[in-house]
């Protein structure tokens, strides 16, 4: 019995120590949500943004109190705004997130981030992140090529029509233009003609004339006619007593349509002067299926005309653009044969081809090849027709082409096919006739190697030498066919021959300087000075020069004496000691601003200046008790609100309430928030009542510079959230357990998590006892997989049950 009894005991230490260790490894808390998962989350989840709405309006907090608490914690009072008034959708300000915006929320201490929101954010973050990837991977392989010119047409339709001239002689006239007929010299008048609906146009003293169809210089010469039977001064003579003209004011606009490959097909106003570019725009461009090169012109049952528009988009114009009638039928068909031309081309893109147009062809359109291009060798993916791929599973093959059909029109072009994929890769390769020079020179770089260049020669043509050049030594890199390299090494000097060898290609002079050799020297300067930090030394400088050079003292710099640390004399045999520590008086000869004044007199007379050597360490310290003023906010239901600066490095809430006149008759005690700035808002509870009585008490503690201290009114309710039926704020009623609160709030909901029901206080303070005015009751909801540990559980006890009951029966039938 004993051996089952042992056997029961581990598994049951198996089974209660298992939850343990699954719940510690699952627990999901907000507080394990940083600022920027907070910004992520609500940026990336707009409707989110209602939920801490809600919850800042639910907090109990007016729009002055928020307003006050933000300006006293340094936070632009409006930051919140938009979270206090109704919804954008309901007219207010649309919602600002970023990282002030949650540092803002989490300064009132509203729980406006439930511990729901965790699994949401991490979620989405992993999105956030596959999708960086993704942006990052496609970022490396260059991204897909553009369809060329497709962006050109894709825009809006025009706003400014042309509806006015000038126009020339070959313009047909048609209902709805408006003309404007001058005479001048003899008869000064002028008069503005309409065409009628049907044609025709009414001139004074002339009358009717029909005008449909004619060209403005056919209108001209029937006017010569007309006028000049009227007036006998008009006639083509340059001697004529009178002259007119006639001119196109408004220009008529006519019904076309257009269809096929295009964004927005349909029935157009275009303007008469407007060519099939008009209507192309009108619809908004070609889709990424359009025709480039063959957009048909149908007027009635004819092809009228086939506008190829890379002629616009290469050169700016269309050779057999024709002007629109009435009823015209623009066409755009599915696009041809396109071609990927990329590398070292000039315009890299996808590119369609005419019927017989070749490898030269495509290059030419992708505006040539660069200056780096490989000439010998481009290649050509190609998608093999059915018929010609090998077997199941393959269907690509590579070309190689010679791209010297490009510059030269005798070799033959290469063919290209539809899908075809060509890279023009770049020539690598090195300079030739070449040497270099480096180093103590004037002009160093690369220079051409003429015939029989020798070294002087070299540095002749680099400026010369510099004036701190090391002559002790040069040395020549040089580089031969087979990639070996010699170092070759000399003094530098014009005496001897051997010094000023002839040049070889590729050679690398370098030449030194004398500083190169001397040891980086310089000293540390640290403590209160402007700019702390390294300052190169220099022979003769002293303590005062390094301190100018670190910007001078600050104001809180100690003029006592600095303290200086310099290597030891290391042949003095004193191996343990590693500086030499001495005490420099310093005096107010260190303290000036821009004009020289002495800002700071000491009353002491000007001090000896003291040399320094290289590597010493200058330590300036901080003249004892002094500091800037401490302050603090003081905020809420106190008869004097606003800041106040720390009289002593000790002072306590106590205290500075009683300098703040005390509480008002409206304070609520309880309430009591204290919120100090590490990095983010911090809200730490305190028992202010206890305070009040016991300056003593614990809780009454030391104040920092920049808290932020709150005395809120009464709040006669207890706001109910989380998993209850009903979340609400209830009327606050003495001594009230926690059960009534809940079930005022319409009871626990299904998912709710009983056990973990917490109160938070007034003052921040997170208890289990009965709620306090203001508090807040939060009821968790139950995590899902809690309980799947004991469902994962099942087979093990199953086993170990069966284990168990055959040792005992084993145990039993032995005795």
């Amino acid at each position: 019995m004993r051996f089952i009894f042992t056997a029961l005991s581990v598994g049951c230490a198996l089974f209660c120590a298992a939850p343990a260790t699954r719940l510690a490894a699952q627990s999901r808390l907000p507080s394990g949500m940083s600022i920027e998962q907070a910004v992520q989350l609500l940026q990336q989840n707009p409707s989110l943004q209602g939920v801490v709405r809600q919850r800042i309006q639910q907090s109990g907090l007016t729009r002055e109190q928020i307003h006050e608490r933000l300006r006293n914690a340094g936070y632009p009072e409006t930051a919140l705004d938009a979270y206090i008034g109704p919804s954008p959708t309901g007219g207010g300000p649309s919602p600002t997130v970023n990282a002030q915006t949650v540092n803002a929320i989490a300064l009132l201490g509203v729980d406006a981030f439930p511990p729901e929101l965790v699994q949401q954010a991490e979620s989405v973050l992993a999105r956030m992140r596959l999708d960086s990837t993704l942006a990052a991977a496609t970022a490396g392989r260059g991204g897909p090529l553009p369809l060329f010119g497709f962006d050109v047409l894709r825009q809006g339709a025009s706003q400014f029509q042309p509806v006015a001239g000038p126009v020339d002689d070959t313009y047909r006239l048609g209902p709805g233009d408006q003309l404007v007929l001058f005479l001048t010299g003899a008869v000064e008048t002028s008069e503005v003609l309409d065409v009628t609906t049907q044609g025709f146009i009414i001139v004074s003293r002339v009358g009717q004339i029909y005008v449909n169809s004619l060209t403005l210089g056919q209108l001209r010469d029937l006017l010569y006619t007309k006028l000049s039977q009227v007036y006998s001064g008009i006639s083509r003579s340059s001697d004529a007593r009178t002259k007119f003209d006639i001119s196109v004011a408004k220009i008529r606009v006519q019904t076309i349509r257009v269809i096929g490959e295009v964004a927005r097909p349909g029935s157009y106003q275009v303007s008469a002067t407007g060519g099939v570019l008009s209507a192309l725009y009108e619809a908004g461009g070609l889709t990424e299926r359009g025709n480039f090169r063959a957009v048909e012109l149908l007027r009635g049952t004819k092809l009228l005309a086939t506008v190829d528009l890379y002629e616009y988009l290469e050169r700016g114009v269309i050779t057999n653009d024709v002007r629109l009638a009435p009823g015209d039928v623009i066409r755009v068909p599915v696009h041809g044969p396109r071609v990927k031309v990329a590398g070292e081309i000039m315009r890299p893109a996808v590119y369609e081809l005419k019927t017989g147009e070749t490898l030269r062809d495509a290059v030419k359109l992708a505006g040539g090849l660069t200056p780096y291009a490989a000439t010998e060798t481009a290649t050509i993916d190609r998608v093999l027709p059915p018929h010609q791929r090998p077997e199941p599973g393959y269907m690509r093959t590579v070309l190689n082409a010679s791209l010297d059909q490009v510059t030269d029109s005798t070799v033959a072009p290469t063919a290209l096919f539809g899908e075809d994929s060509i890279t023009v890769f770049r020539a690598h390769g090195g300079r030739r006739a070449s040497v270099t020079v480096a180093g103590s020179v004037w002009v160093p770089g690369t220079y051409q190697l003429g015939q029989g260049m020798r070294l002087w020669d070299l540095i002749k043509g680099a400026g010369g030498l510099r004036t701190d050049t090391y002559g002790g030594r040069v040395q020549v890199l040089r580089t031969f066919a087979d990639s070996t390299r010699q170092l070759i090494g000399f003094p530098l000097d014009t005496t001897s021959a051997a010094n000023n060898p002839v040049l070889q290609e590729s050679d690398v002079v370098t030449i030194y300087a004398q500083t190169d050799f001397r040891p980086l020297r310089y000293v540390m300067v640290y403590g209160e000075v402007r700019r702390p930090g390294s300052v190169a030394f220099a022979d003769s400088m002293k303590l005062r020069d390094a301190i100018m050079l670190a910007g001078g003292l600050r104001e809180d710099a100690y003029l006592g004496e600095a303290e200086l640390s310099r290597l030891r004399d290391h042949r003095s045999g004193n191996g343990d000691s590693l500086a030499v520590i001495l005490r420099v008086p310093l005096d107010s000869s260190y303290v000036a601003d821009s004009t020289g004044y002495v800002s700071r007199p000491t009353g002491r007379p000007q001090t000896a200046d003291v040399v320094l050597h290289p590597y010493d360490n200058v330590f300036v310290r901080r003249q004892p008790g002094w500091e800037l003023q401490r302050n603090v906010a003081i905020s809420g239901e106190v008869r004097l609100p606003g800041r106040y600066t720390l009289t002593t490095k000790d002072e306590r809430i106590a205290s500075i309430l009683q300098r703040a006149g005390g509480l008002t008759a409206n304070a609520y005690p309880n309430g009591f928030q204290l919120y100090r700035r590490n990095g983010t808002a911090e809200a730490i509870a305190v028992n202010l009542p206890r305070v009040l009585r016991d300056a003593g008490y614990k809780d009454n503690l030391i104040l920092m510079a920049g808290d932020s201290l709150y005395v809120p009114p009464f709040l006669p309710t207890v706001q109910v959230e989380g998993a209850v039926n009903m979340p609400t704020a209830v009327t606050y009623v003495p001594n009230a357990s926690l059960s009534y609160y809940v079930n005022a709030a319409g009871g626990y909901g299904p998912q709710a998590d009983k056990k973990r029901t917490f109160i938070r206080q007034p003052n921040g303070m997170v208890t289990q006892s009965r709620p306090e005015p203001g508090a807040t009751v939060t009821v968790p909801k139950r995590d899902p997989t809690e309980r799947r540990w004991l469902i994962e559980m099942i087979p093990f006890f199953t086993a170990a049950i069966q284990v168990v009951t055959s040792a005992a029966t084993l145990i039993l039938a032995a005795r």
